[in-house]
C-alpha cells in the first residue's frame, strides 16, 4: 500500500539526512491515517508542511506502544527523535504538544514507523 503523511520541516530533514529512522504516530482527530494498518514493505511518501518537499520511505516495521516513554525506551531517543536534547522526558514533552497527540495516545496508543530510505 501507498501512504501520504504531512510531517514538519524538522524531522522531514532528519528522516531525509537518515538521523530520524523512526517516526511515532498516533491517530487524532486532525489525522486518521489508519496506522494500525501499515506493515513492512508499505510506502510512506512524507510531505514536508514548510517547504512542499516529498520523501518516499518504505516501512521496515510498525510496533504498537501503550505510550510514549515505553516507545523511546524500545526504540532509543536517538532513532526516534529529531530534535535535542534526545533524552526521554524531553520526547515526551515534545510529542504531547503535538496538535491532538496528549489525547490520541492516551486512546490509541503510539505506532512506531521504521523508516528505511529508498
Amino acid at each position: 500500500m501507498k501512504y501520504t503523511l504531512d510531517i514538519n520541516d524538522r524531522p522531514f530533514r532528519a528522516i531525509k539526512a537518515g538521523t530520524k529512522r523512526v517516526e511515532g504516530r498516533t491517530p487524532t482527530r486532525f489525522d486518521k491515517a489508519p496506522f494500525d494498518k501499515l506493515n513492512p514493505g508499505d510506502l510512506i511518501t512524507f510531505i514536508n508542511n514548510v517547504s512542499g518537499e516529498k520523501l518516499t520511505v518504505k516501512v521496515a516495521f510498525i510496533h504498537h506502544y501503550p505510550n510514549v516513554r515505553a516507545m523511546l525506551t524500545k526504540e532509543g531517543v536517538e532513532n526516534v527523535l529529531s530534535s535535542s536534547p534526545k533524552t526521554i522526558e524531553h520526547g515526551i514533552k515534545s510529542y504531547n504538544s503535538l496538535r491532538g497527540y496528549k489525547e490520541g495516545i492516551k486512546q490509541n496508543g503510539i505506532y512506531a514507523i521504521g523508516l528505511k530510505l529508498l
